[in-house]
């Protein structure tokens, strides 16, 4: 959309009505061409002063464009001053040969700007998409002016000085042209300067259109002084300089807006251009070989090489594209696409065959990633895939359908043949692989599911072998299971849980129970853990141990966690409220709990809306928090600013190295249970010892956990353990047992 201000619309309506009243009040050739030359020299000098304002405008190179442009016009004018002084002395509206010759020499210098502004833009800008559009352009607009203009007046000629004079202009004005073409799809690129150079490509435009009907009024011999030719220079002289105007004027002012009629529609001229000389050709046809029908020929056959090899350039894409949609970038097998439509191509045809799925997915490899970064993790993908294919031998197709996730469709879908396959494929990765200086030992787990007996459809097939995946992990890993009845029991409770849980806040479903942390020497209370119970009104009691880690999958975890927060800070205030003694709650916290944005602000708002001091809530913690140390320090640490005590639970289970553990601003490590449920155990005790030895060398706080035993108690006390809990004491009872059972007690 162009803008004129009100400089250039008062100019250029000031010129249209002029010529309007000389068209209509001037009936005499010779007094009506003096005014109209008059005209052109005014709207020249109008047009010159703009052009040598923006060329002391712009201080760069692009300055020069406006002042060859500017020599262009002057030359222009100079020539209408020549042939006003021509017409006023000689009585004469002839043109004469020095006006002529500078007229024409100001079209060089257009040209000349024209060009060095399309060398400047398309040193940054490529135009190898556009060329094939100027050619056929260039090709229909030579045809046209070979045809009506240069060749009338090469046969009509009487000499070679005549000849040259009639076809300049349209030789010049096909130059002009072709280069404006080119500039005007190079400004489409270079958005910084469009508006300005569309004035510059309007007003050229027009040059080209009033040459060309000079060229064609001088064949026919119907030019008359003051036609319409005369007043198209005139406006080309004015757009020309009212982009000049705008090349050094950004003030704001009143404007009017002109559509830009070619936005966005430049691929429509070599369809334009057949049709427009197949229109020719039919009007001018007769029956002889002539210049519009070369044109049209080689018009239609550049159009069609254009579109054979469009066509052929599409093909090779949907090739690649298709490639790419159905193979996995990172290993080089098929993807889930491609696995979708294999197994479903497969099922259509497998009317009295069995077929299998197998699932693999690799353990713990999430702690690859985060311990050695994703580098490692992908070559631990592709050395999989490798192994995979060296375990199957084109047996059996081969899919990653993402992450560490892999699939392997079995023709041959028999028991035997799919645990044949299956060890197979765990013997692969008894060797651990070699990446770079590290040594990385990876196992799968593998489910599988075969057609027709677990399911008909590709959905049911995967779905049930990613059950007995998940079966197969939770006993022990490195396995393959078979998906049975048994499993589908137990993935619709899995499901049926996973719902529930989304609405068991709401309903009220989640209660706390609260289990007495004992000094053992004396057996007094000094403590309290939080535990959350869940009773369901029609599975009943679920234990945290099944629902917990499915609210950690499906990240319900953090909503269910800022409950418990909530009610075990609001019920300890409660209590000490009461008057009872003030006791430090303890409350378990996942990693995905811990590393969740707003867990810092979860706290903090249980603690204030509760009013319960930091030093009276304990956050739990697991050891899986060391896979990444660094962001863990940071949060413990803000943690601690708040007054908050941190405790290290399940102590000696997970990632705990003596290096990492004295870097975490912990208060106390919990021993496992798993570490005292056979103290007469010589192994056993000793490790009960150091870890107690370690937690006291360290100054932190060590409970033991799980105490059920009076054999139990004796080997921790002799160890210097203090603190414990444990079914020995008390089992987790509700909020209003624990209040009459011990803190009534001791108040």
């Amino acid at each position: 959309m162009l803008k004129i201000g009100r400089l250039p619309t008062i100019t250029l309506f000031v010129s249209v009505f002029t010529y309007c009243i000389l068209k209509i009040c001037i009936d005499h050739i010779l007094l009506e061409s003096i005014v109209l030359s008059f005209i052109q020299i005014i709207v020249g000098i109008i047009s010159c002063v703009w052009l040598i304002k923006a060329y002391k405008s712009i201080s760069n190179k692009r300055k020069y464009f406006w002042f060859i442009l500017g020599i262009g016009v002057s030359l222009t004018i100079t020539s209408n001053i020549l042939w006003l002084i021509h017409q006023m002395f000689e009585k004469t509206t002839s043109f004469p040969d020095s006006s002529y010759f500078i007229w024409l020499l100001g079209y060089i210098f257009y040209l000349s700007a024209l060009i060095y502004k399309v060398r400047e833009i398309s040193l940054v800008v490529s135009t190898s998409s556009y060329l094939f559009n100027i050619v056929v352009f260039m090709l229909t607009a030579t045809a046209v002016s070979a045809h009506y203009l240069i060749r009338p007046n090469i046969l009509n000629s009487e000499s070679l000085l005549i000849i040259i004079t009639n076809i300049a202009y349209p030789i010049i004005s096909l130059s002009i042209l072709f280069v404006i073409t080119i500039l005007y799809y190079l400004i489409q690129q270079d958005k910084q300067e469009e508006n300005v150079f569309l004035y510059i490509i309007i007003g050229f435009s027009l040059q080209v259109i009033a040459d060309s009907y000079y060229a064609y009024q001088t064949t026919m011999k119907t030019y008359q002084p003051g036609s319409m030719s005369d007043f198209l220079w005139v406006l080309s002289n004015l757009f020309i300089g009212i982009g000049g105007y705008y090349a050094k004027n950004n003030s704001e002012e009143p404007k009017f807006k002109i559509m830009n009629p070619f936005d966005r529609r430049e691929s429509i001229f070599p369809y334009l251009s057949v049709i427009v000389l197949i229109v020719l050709v039919t009007h001018s046809y007769d029956w002889k070989l002539n210049l519009l029908s070369i044109g049209l020929v080689i018009v239609m056959m550049l159009v069609i090489v254009r579109q054979l090899r469009v066509l052929n350039k599409n093909k090779k894409l949907m090739e690649e594209y298709k490639f790419l949609a159905y193979q996995d970038p990172l290993t080089g097998l098929n993807n889930r696409a491609s696995f979708q439509e294999d197994l479903s191509e497969r099922l259509n045809h497998a009317t009295n065959k069995s077929m299998a799925v197998l699932l693999l997915d690799l353990d713990r490899f999430k702690v690859i990633n985060d311990t050695l970064g994703h580098y490692h993790g992908d070559h631990v993908l592709i050395k999989t895939a490798e192994r995979l294919r060296d375990a199957l031998d084109n047996s059996a197709e081969i899919y990653r359908l993402g992450g560490d996730e892999f699939v392997i469709i079995v023709s041959e879908g028999l028991e035997e043949q799919c645990s044949m396959i299956a060890h197979r494929i765990l013997n692969e990765f008894t060797q651990p692989f070699r990446i770079d200086e590290h040594e990385i030992i990876v196992t799968p787990s593998i489910g599988i599911s075969r057609y027709p007996d677990h399911g008909d459809n590709g959905e049911d097939l995967l779905k049930n072998a990613d059950v007995a995946m998940y079966l197969a992990k939770e006993n022990g890993k490195n396995s393959f299971k078979f998906y049975n009845t048994e499993l589908e029991k137990i993935n619709t409770r899995k499901m049926k849980i996973e719902n529930e849980l989304r609405s068991a806040i709401k309903k009220n479903q989640f209660s706390l129970s609260y289990q007495p942390k004992v000094d053992l020497e004396t057996n007094m209370i000094n403590g309290m853990e939080a535990l959350l119970r869940w009773n369901h009104p029609e599975l009943g009691m679920i234990s945290p141990v099944e629902f917990i880690p499915i609210a950690e999958e499906t990240g319900q975890i953090i909503s269910i966690g800022q409950w418990v927060l909530k009610t075990a800070c609001k019920q300890s205030k409660t209590w000490q409220e009461k008057g009872y003694p003030s006791l430090c709650v303890s409350i378990n916290v996942s990693v995905r709990q811990l590393k969740n944005k707003d867990f810092i602000d979860m706290v903090s708002q249980a603690l204030k809306e509760s009013k319960l001091e930091p030093q009276f809530l304990e956050l739990e913690i697991t050891e899986s928090i060391m896979q990444d140390i660094n962001v863990s320090i940071h949060i413990l640490n803000r943690l601690r600013k708040l007054g908050i005590k941190i405790s290290i639970d399940d102590f000696g289970t997970g990632y705990s190295s003596l290096h990492v553990l004295q870097q975490l601003p912990i208060d106390t490590i919990k021993i496992d249970k798993s570490f005292i449920n056979n103290p007469d155990d010589h192994n056993q005790r000793m490790m009960i010892k150091t870890i107690i030895d370690l937690g006291n060398n360290m100054n932190l706080n060590v409970v033991a956990e799980g105490i059920e035993k009076e054999n139990q108690l004796r080997i921790l006390l002799e160890n210097g353990c203090k603190i414990g809990q444990g079914y020995l004491f008390s089992q987790a009872v509700n909020a209003i047992q624990f209040e009459k059972k011990f803190l009534e007690k001791i108040s």
